[in-house]
């Protein structure tokens, strides 16, 4: 019981050291403006390096595959653990999308970014504040998670690194197809990956 305790206490102290970094990056972000210019340029070279690339490349999560992206992990989690009578764990994949929804809901209206200027935004233009990114955020919180479960109970080694590999390519390729298709900052892509590790780190912990 004592150790149990022990262990809680140090995850809630843990937690709360990140989310403290969280808060600071967050304040750090919207108070200096350079951030930004240093935001933009690096927008406009990612959209150079990547100019002569179809663009159905990074509106790849802006279709239907990015709702399937978030379907099939959490339908095959949810089928594994519910098999295994592990309930919380089925009901934590399964809250994945509402939580980072509902954070984004909050966080986004309080930082009060706006989106990098319209003329960067290709082909989609959102009206919605910026930081942090909706789309890193649930793919680094989801796909974390698959991570985290596939390293912890997979026993064949190649399907697990081919898992654990793709699912960190998928991770990448979100958080830059939004800096490139000009809608976010890189920096509220790396709070949303951050912010989705905290998340990570709760719901793999929250069980011990």
């Amino acid at each position: 019981m004592k150790s149990k305790f022990y262990l809680l206490k140090l995850l809630m102290k843990k937690i709360l050291i990140l989310i403290l970094i969280f808060i600071i990056y967050s304040i750090t972000i919207i108070n200096f403006p350079n951030i930004t210019v240093w935001d933009t340029s690096i927008i406009i070279e990612l959209q150079r390096v990547f100019n002569k690339l179809p663009m159905w490349i990074p509106l790849l999560p802006d279709c239907k595959l990015y709702s399937l992206m978030i379907a099939i992990p959490i339908i095959v989690a949810s089928v594994y653990f519910i098999k295994k009578r592990e309930w919380l764990k089925a009901g934590f994949i399964c809250s994945i999308p509402l939580v980072t929804f509902l954070l984004n809901c909050i966080i986004k209206p309080i930082i009060h970014r706006v989106r990098p200027p319209y003329e960067l935004q290709q082909i989609i233009h959102p009206h919605s504040f910026s930081y942090v990114s909706s789309h890193s955020l649930v793919t680094m919180t989801l796909y974390g998670m698959v991570i985290y479960y596939v390293y912890k109970s997979c026993s064949n080694k190649l399907i697990k690194y081919l898992i654990i590999t793709l699912s960190v390519i998928w991770i990448l390729f979100v958080g830059i197809s939004r800096i490139w298709l000009g809608v976010h900052y890189p920096t509220d892509v790396l709070g949303a990956y951050f912010l989705g590790f905290i998340l990570c780190t709760i719901y793999s912990k929250i069980h011990i």
